[in-house]
């Protein structure tokens, strides 16, 4: 989209409107520098300098490796419509590692990173799925959502559910800022890998 279209979206957000992100929604207007998948820039944190859309959304998607098991550990257990998903549960996916975490968003859940193989895993956990206020707006990001088994998975469906019903503010939550206690070194970016 056009700058004017994508400020236009962003208008219309702060405005109070919801937005729900799902799986490559971070792999979309990437931050300068950092469009090609082996640039150097795509394995820092771009703060102030990161793109307009990515600062709405929360985060930003670096890479991804091979489809694989992968947990998830449920960061508030009190956001309305998740008290049924178990504190941590696993399903296989292709798991997003991300960057451009902002301080001030709503962690749901945080990717464990323990197991799993790549390089682009090799990092501390991480959000995975999150929850924040943009101007009057509400914005629902889950990484999950490539496969199509993730869509029909019951765990997924109440996720997304609760996502849905927060952003269109047919619930309220607390969403207070909580990144530095349930993952407070998610900003640790893994090493650029090597061309192969």
């Amino acid at each position: 989209m056009t700058p004017a279209e994508k400020q236009a979206l962003l208008d219309v957000i702060a405005g109070s409107k919801g937005f729900v992100g799902i799986h490559s929604c971070s792999d979309t207007c990437h931050s300068p520098g950092s469009e090609a998948n082996f640039s150097s820039a795509r394995y820092k944190n771009d703060g102030d300098q990161a793109d307009p859309y990515i600062k709405m959304l929360g985060g930003e998607f670096i890479m991804h490796g091979k489809q694989q098991p992968g947990q998830l550990i449920k960061a508030d257990p009190k956001f309305p419509g998740l008290e049924t998903v178990p504190a941590n549960f696993q399903v296989t996916e292709e798991w997003y590692s991300l960057k451009n975490f902002p301080a001030y968003f709503h962690v749901l859940f945080v990717q464990d990173v323990s197991g799993m193989t790549g390089d682009m895993y090799d990092r501390p956990n991480y959000p995975s799925t999150w929850v924040r206020l943009e101007g009057q707006g509400r914005v629902f990001y889950a990484s999950m959502g490539h496969r199509d088994d993730i869509w029909t998975n019951p765990i997924f469906q109440t996720v997304l559910a609760a996502g849905l019903n927060w952003s269109l503010k047919r619930v309220d939550a607390d969403v207070t800022p909580n990144l530095a206690t349930v993952a407070p070194k998610a900003s640790e970016l893994p090493l650029s890998p090597k061309k192969k």
